[in-house]
């Protein structure tokens, strides 16, 4: 029996590519960045969703209305609050995140992301 494949990707495709693929568009459609840029943002969006199940994060990105926000995040909760594993294929266009300091569920959108660093 042959292998389907999805749409124009390989077999060989990991979910990580996927979604970095799918973000990747969809930054791209909304914002005018460079593909360099778009390419170097959607890596650390999936590096920051890696790292925020087990840390905790210093997110800084742009709210909707414009605004600079700089917060502490995690994910280590997530299963416990939404009764499922965190799956990063997921993420259409906002990420969530438990924001510690505003003791809530947040998100933000990829193309608004600007950076993150570990917290110790």
């Amino acid at each position: 029996m042959k292998k389907q494949t999805l749409g124009h990707q390989s077999n060989h495709v990991t979910k990580s590519e996927r979604v970095e693929n799918l973000w990747k568009k969809l930054i791209r459609q909304e914002t005018d960045l460079s593909d360099e840029t778009i390419a170097w943002m959607t890596r650390r969006i999936l590096l920051l969703t890696e790292y925020m199940q087990y840390g905790c994060a210093l997110i800084a990105y742009r709210k909707q209305n414009g605004e600079f926000y700089m917060g502490r995040g995690t994910l280590i909760h997530y299963e416990a609050d939404f009764h499922r594993k965190y799956d990063i294929e997921r993420i259409q266009n906002h990420v969530v995140y438990w924001d510690i300091e505003q003791q809530g569920w947040r998100t933000f959108q990829i193309e608004n992301f600007l950076e993150w660093k570990p917290m110790i």
